[in-house]
Order: structure tokens, then sequence, then C-alpha cells
């Protein structure tokens, strides 16, 4: 199924707000810890998961033994390696082109690195355009990311915990956002990537971005992560497209590649 290549490291882009003058960091961040207190479990509800419907999605449980397992156990344990050495804890999944195979990879690498003892992680969608987290795993959420950029209530209540998987926290888009390039480029959202990087150092943010060759929706957000992961189609990603992503994503740090729907890693099983 899935079979993890290296990729050339590019140049890290660190993005932080300095305090405005009079302004005091701590009462700031104190502000912060009542609205972003997911280390404090704060979210809307803890939703059920499928396991059955989820399977023929080819979503895998994190103890699956089958090559498809072990191929995100192994993505999950070089992707942590690299974020604890170099403390890293935002990382973008990206595709040059839709049906690459980008959220799923993203689902499983969140819920791969959930199993892991003491790492939470928290999944977000942002691919507003097309979102499909919370269909892909069959959340039965109430509302989404869409209510929070329509300024409806705080971001604790668009977030999920997931029953079964204690570590996992999800932020859900429902429905396509009208003028998503302009809500991604709000500064609430730059915001809002800093609050949810700043919060937990030692949790991972897994974000589920737009195809990087069909708007330039990813273009918005991925300079603000730490680095993205790129999901290539063996028999669909063309060799071009792949060389412009990684022009277009510029500084942004390339952590890795992920070859789906590989027919040779399914010969190679242990």
């Amino acid at each position: 199924m899935d079979r993890i290549q290296r990729a050339l490291d590019l140049a890290k882009v660190q993005r932080t707000r300095a305090p405005l003058q009079g302004e005091d960091p701590r009462a700031e961040r104190d502000a912060l810890n009542r609205e972003f207190s997911l280390s404090t479990v704060e979210f809307a509800a803890r939703l059920p998961l499928d396991w059955v419907a989820l399977r023929e999605r080819r979503v895998i449980a994190p103890t699956d033994v089958h090559a498809a397992g072990h191929a995100y156990r192994m993505l999950r344990t070089q992707l942590l390696q690299r974020a604890r050495a170099d403390s890293l804890n935002t990382i973008g999944v990206v595709s040059a082109i839709n049906g690459e195979g980008k959220t799923l990879t993203a689902i499983n690498l969140a819920l791969s690195l959930a199993a892991e003892p003491n790492q939470t992680v928290l999944l977000v969608d942002l691919d507003l355009r097309r979102p499909a987290v919370a269909a892909t795993l069959g959340l039965a959420a109430e509302r989404g990311l869409e209510s929070w950029f329509a300024a409806e209530g705080p971001i604790k209540n668009v977030c999920y915990g997931i029953e079964g998987v204690e570590r996992l926290f999800v932020l859900p888009t429902l429905a396509p956002i009208a003028g998503s390039s302009e809500a991604l480029a709000n500064i609430n959202t730059r915001r809002l990537i800093g609050d949810l990087k700043d919060r937990d150092p030692g949790r991972l943010l897994i974000v589920d971005l737009p195809p990087v060759l069909l708007s330039d929706d990813a273009l918005m957000i991925a300079p603000l992560l730490d680095a993205v992961v790129l999901v290539v189609h063996e028999r669909r990603t063309r060799r071009e497209d792949v060389v412009r992503v990684i022009e277009l994503l510029g500084n942004t740090r390339i952590l890795g590649t992920v070859l789906n729907r590989s027919l040779e890693s399914e010969l190679r099983a242990y």
C-alpha cells in the first residue's frame, strides 16, 4: 500500500508574533489557555467510530497487523523521530492534485500517532473547499470549523474527542467555505494556527491541506506550519507536478514523501 521515501529537507519557516507595546504576554497566554485548553480535555463531545465501515474506506486501525498498518507505523516512527529531534509539532499533509490520498494519509497517520504512549494528536481539516476528514471518519459532529470561521463560537465548540482513541482530537470542517483563500489568509486563522502550536509543545498537529496545484489555499497555510509531508500516487502523480509543488512550497520544510497505492509494497511484507 504505502511506502515511505526520503525527500530533501528545505529551510524551515518560523513565524512568531511579537507582543504589542504594553501587552502582557502572560495575560495573553492565560487567555489562550482558557480558550484552547485541549490539554485539559476541553472539547464539545467524544464521538464513536464504526471500525467496520472505516475498514471499507481504508482507514487503518493502529493495531492492524497487515502491510498497511505496518507502513503507517513506519511512517509514524520516522515522523516522530524527526519531529522530536527538531522540535516540530505542526505537520501539514499535502498533495499535488486531488485523488492522491492526502486525507486518508492524514487520518491514518493521526490514528497511528495517537496510539503512541504519551503522544496527543490534533487532526485539523483545513481543506476548506472539499473537506473530507469528518465524512471519511463518519463523525456525527454537530458543527465544524465553518462555524468557527463564521464567528459562531470558540474553537473548543468544534473540537471532538474520539471514543477508543483517547489521545486523538479532531477539528473537522463539515461544509465547504466560500472564499476559502481569503478565510485562510485572515489574521484570525493565522493566530489560531499559532495558538494551537503553542498550546502544548508536546502535542502534534496534523493538518489536512488542499492540493497545492489546484488553488492557492495550501500556500496560505504551509508557511505557518513547521513542515509538510507530500503524498504522491504511484499511478497518478506526475514527476513534473512534484517538482512544481516543491517550487511553490518554497522554504516550507518537506519532511518526506508518502508513495500511495504502490503495487510493489504489497509484495513486501514481514
